[in-house]
């Protein structure tokens, strides 16, 4: 489970960089020769670069999840699975804390299993 929340958290910085660095391609195509982005090219550069970044929020049909809650695009994605990681992760260490703290046949009993009586 923590190797998945390092994962995660090296995959959003990863989608992170690679949005700006192409946020930042686009300005650079888009400046002009005295290095300004001219007014003209302005509304140009905010269509592509709302184009890259709703890339990586939402799905073609423009949500971040399917009907069937389903990531359709990459930040989607790694939440969800880090989102899953952190709620194991706790899961798992609330089972530790009953393991430690329940009479063993109520752990038994709670575990589905057959608890022998006296």
């Amino acid at each position: 489970m923590l190797r998945q929340l390092v994962k995660s958290e090296r995959e959003m910085d990863a989608l992170f960089d690679q949005l700006a660095h192409d946020v930042g391609d686009l300005v650079l195509r888009a400046q002009g020769p005295d290095g300004t982005v001219p007014l003209q090219a302005l509304q140009q550069l905010r269509v592509e670069t709302a184009r890259l970044v709703g890339r990586a929020f939402l799905g073609a049909d423009g949500r971040p999840f399917d009907d069937d809650n389903q990531p359709q695009a990459a930040f989607p994605r790694i939440i969800a699975e880090g989102q899953q990681a952190m709620i194991e992760l706790a899961l798992e260490g609330t089972v530790e804390i009953l393991d430690r703290m329940l009479p063993e046949d109520l752990r038994l009993e709670m575990a589905g299993r057959e608890v022998k009586q006296p």
